[in-house]
């Protein structure tokens, strides 16, 4: 304690406290991010599959559009956790 420049006990501990719970918020933030990352990397793979089905069939389905459209709506999800769309954005595109 005194080797750290802390003459009372509850400072020190205060001190202590602080440090373990910005490690931890860090690596939550850490975690988050990463979290978010996989997300937008699964979206880009399944809408790579949609692109590979509509060239091996040389055709492009309303079901191909339809979960090229929930993947992009899963992406903005994901966006909006960090930047905030715009209501009218919100309204117009994401019902």
């Amino acid at each position: 304690m005194e080797q750290e420049g802390y003459e009372q006990f509850p400072p020190f501990a205060r001190g202590k406290l602080l440090k373990i719970n910005h490690q931890s918020s860090q690596q939550l933030e850490e975690w988050i991010k990463y979290l978010q990352h996989q997300k937008v990397e699964q979206i880009y793979r399944d809408v790579y599959e949609i692109l590979i089905l509509a060239k091996l069939s040389q055709s492009v389905t309303m079901e191909h559009l339809e979960i090229i459209l929930t993947c992009v709506k899963d992406l903005m999800r994901e966006i909006e956790k960090s930047i905030p769309l715009s209501h009218s954005f919100k309204d117009k595109y994401m019902g």
